[in-house]
């Protein structure tokens, strides 16, 4: 049944790009890049305007700065104050949000067509006219700093925090995307405007939209709102990070459980391994039926909570296992997760193989139904360096993967190190 119903996505999304014609790409003088395709459908328009740059590039003193300029953004503008602003998109049956990662930063948006021309409006004067005001920014100051005490609370989240500030030490990638409490408390309005400057570089840009109407249509509304931005090239800031060895940081919390976190070294994007290695987690920690849960649950009966993930990273490449457990187990569960690990060196079957990628693909392919995801894969990426077209290719990469590949895949990184935190009541 599950073989089925991929084939029948597979079928469904079989034109040269999901959900819809080809891809129109138009980089625009000043080195804006536009990327937009025609869904016929309920007259929706959707669209993603990935922004290179995220939270690495925040400088020392002021971590969290572009996290709050981008909430800041949706605070109303010189023309539109934030009802008016806020009602067009709400009154479409739409949204705009934004959005801040460690590499890239996102403003998406969804409208009804016959109201793309006022929305783009609104958005051409967020981009050159924000206010950000003082009151809002105290304000967001205030829910940003209890948001980053909330994690705090979490086992997982604050296990995830301490391994981030230990593997990625020495480069920005060390601090959440929210940033720091003390930093955030002296961000000021002029800090948001000086570097929302910095951010307004053309080649900074990628502008992704789908949907219910053609190109020609809403083309000069698209130029007129960003061909205004400085004429600009953007290369991404280069670090290297490598985990070598076998270390272990061990911290008290109070809890009912322990939380463990490992982390190994895996391929950033577009590395030869990249793609074995979305497969290899699949097979150790993607759901019910990957070998953590298996093993460490079913078998062993030590988890309450097992499995592992594979960010996609331009600078940086990570494969991370987390475990909830009880405190008496903490050191058959540590070691249980570096045996499951290890037991991918002596084969995977078949059966897990395929299971992975039936899994990964047919996730992939039903995140394709909305416009809105369509918009955002096709303006991801474009971003991080694959080029829009991966987003007709990527299902066929991921099947092309071998028990060879990842076996290959596993002797490149994985024997290289790994750190793991341990809190613990």
């Amino acid at each position: 049944m599950k073989k089925f119903l991929i084939l029948f996505l597979s079928l469904i999304f079989a034109n040269s790009s999901y959900g819809g014609k080809e891809v129109i790409k138009n980089i625009l003088p000043n080195h804006v890049t536009v990327l937009f395709k025609w869904t016929e459908g309920k007259g929706i328009l959707a669209g993603a305007i990935f922004i290179k740059g995220g939270s690495i590039e925040d400088p020392e003193g002021k971590k969290g700065l572009t996290n709050l300029t981008f909430k800041m953004l949706l605070k109303g503008t010189k023309k539109y104050d934030f009802s008016s602003f806020h009602r067009l998109f709400e009154d479409s049956g739409g949204y705009i949000s934004t959005s801040v990662g460690d590499e890239y930063s996102v403003i998406e948006f969804a409208v009804r067509v016959n109201d793309f021309k006022e929305a783009i409006e609104r958005i051409k004067d967020m981009l050159y006219n924000p206010v950000f005001p003082e009151d809002k920014l105290n304000q967001e100051k205030l829910n940003t700093i209890a948001q980053i005490k909330a994690k705090r609370e979490e086992g997982f989240s604050y296990a995830m925090e301490e391994l981030r500030e230990e593997i990625y030490k020495g480069t920005p990638y060390q601090y959440s995307t929210l940033g720091e409490i003390e930093d955030i408390e002296n961000i000021t309005v002029r800090d948001i405007k000086k570097h929302w400057e910095t951010m307004l570089q053309g080649g900074r840009f990628v502008v992704s939209i789908v949907g219910d109407t053609d190109y020609g249509s809403i083309e000069k509304y698209i130029k007129d709102t960003f061909e205004d931005l400085p004429k600009t090239d953007y290369k991404f800031p280069e670090f290297s990070v490598h985990i070598k060895g076998k270390k272990c940081k061990e911290l008290k919390r109070e809890g009912a459980q322990t939380t463990l976190v490992v982390a190994y070294n895996a391929p950033k994007v577009k590395e030869k391994y990249y793609f074995p290695f979305k497969v290899l987690n699949g097979v150790l920690g993607n759901g019910f039926t990957s070998r953590l849960f298996q093993e460490l649950r079913e078998k062993r009966g030590l988890a309450y909570a097992v499995g592992s993930f594979y960010p996609t990273r331009i600078n940086v490449g990570n494969l991370f296992v987390y475990m909830g457990t009880a405190p008496e187990n903490t050191e058959k569960a540590l070691e249980g997760i570096y045996e499951v690990v290890n037991s991918i060196k002596k084969g995977v079957s078949k059966e897990e193989i395929e299971t992975a990628k039936e899994k990964f693909i047919g996730h992939y392919l039903l995140d394709h139904q909305t416009r809105a995801k369509q918009a955002w894969y096709l303006g991801w990426f474009e971003t991080i360096g694959f080029g829009y077209e991966m987003d007709s290719k990527y299902v066929d990469y991921i099947n092309r993967v071998k028990e060879k590949d990842i076996l290959e895949a596993w002797e490149t990184y994985i024997p290289e190190g790994s750190f793991c935190v341990i809190v613990k009541p």
